[in-house]
């Protein structure tokens, strides 16, 4: 281990535990708000035009799970954070909470865009990860976090490249 290293390593660990808290956090709102969703569409199921809206959203979860793996990236940058278990054979040690998501580094100020149609479920501010837009895609969920001037509101219908909000700063960094 480098001389840094070692010199910063209570440092490090403070650093890591709030970061390990903050997505454990962010973790359990995504969830949270993906439970609630479920919860609203299964109570809109009877009616109408209820009836409407639960084909256009068997239709609409069709045609995501269709393109998976072709959906555009919501902004531009390399990805630095992949999905799921992180697994690193030189700290071995670290406990790192699994990532739901994918993390694209990308300039202060880039535009997010989603990745395909859907409505707006909720635009909330989370700890650590400024403002965040959850977009309801028939059965399936996209999460954009880490924004500001963010410019829509839930129950917004969106579409592919539509304009989300742009990147914020990440604190301390």
């Amino acid at each position: 281990m480098s001389r840094k290293l070692k010199k910063n390593k209570k440092t490090y660990e403070k650093q890591l535990k709030q970061k390990r808290q903050e997505v454990a956090a962010l973790n359990r709102e995504i969830e949270r708000i993906i439970q609630e969703a479920k919860k609203a569409k299964s109570g809109k199921s009877s009616g109408g035009s209820s009836k409407k809206a639960n084909e256009a959203a068997v239709k609409l979860s069709a045609e995501f799970s269709q393109n998976k793996g072709k959906l555009p990236w919501p902004a531009e940058g390399p990805v630095v954070g992949g999905y799921g278990r992180i697994y690193d054979s030189d700290y071995n040690t670290l406990d790192i909470p699994e990532n739901r998501g994918i993390d694209i580094a990308v300039m202060k100020g880039a535009e997010v865009k989603a990745v395909f149609d859907g409505v707006v479920h909720d635009v909330a501010t989370m700890l650590g990860h400024n403002q965040c837009v959850l977009v309801v895609h028939g059965d399936y969920f996209t999460l954009y976090c880490n924004l500001k001037d963010v410019k829509v509101k839930a129950g917004q219908k969106v579409k592919t490249g539509d304009l989300l909000g742009s990147v914020a700063t990440i604190s301390g960094m």
